[in-house]
């Protein structure tokens, strides 16, 4: 089992494959996916911290939620994150500390994600962890 993320073709759209050894991990590597298609995460500072925390009724709900959050904060507050600390509980709730930063004049945006879909998601457990397949809308 690989450990991280993958992206996928589909379409007109982009999707993303992570896998980790729990569901916090798989989240926080689903995260890096979405960034990493925003731009190249390896050069970032990380001088700004954001938390997150809420719930959803499933795992699949709290994934789209979380990568919507995630975009909603890289469109009104201009910010970009390259680490992720995620926490997920049995009881469907998330919280995580993101540490970015601002974008800036010098930091080239790749693709525009417009927002995470619920086309062929899937939350599954697998051997040695879990696997998280998420489509994007760019």
């Amino acid at each position: 089992m690989f450990s991280g993320y993958k992206l996928i073709q589909h379409t007109a759209d982009t999707g993303i494959l992570a896998q980790g050894a729990n569901l916090s991990d798989a989240f926080a590597f689903m995260a890096s996916g979405l960034f990493n298609l925003i731009t190249d995460t390896s050069t970032l500072k990380q001088d700004k911290t954001v938390s997150i925390s809420f719930d959803a009724d499933n795992y699949e709900n709290l994934l789209v939620k979380w990568l919507n959050e995630l975009i909603y904060i890289f469109d009104t507050q201009r910010l970009v994150f390259c680490r992720f600390e995620v926490a997920v509980s049995s009881a469907f709730k998330l919280t995580a500390i993101c540490f970015g930063q601002k974008v800036t004049a010098d930091i080239p945006l790749h693709h525009y994600v417009k927002g995470a879909t619920y086309h062929l998601l899937k939350v599954k457990k697998i051997t040695g962890g879990y696997k998280l397949q998420v489509l994007l809308d760019i």
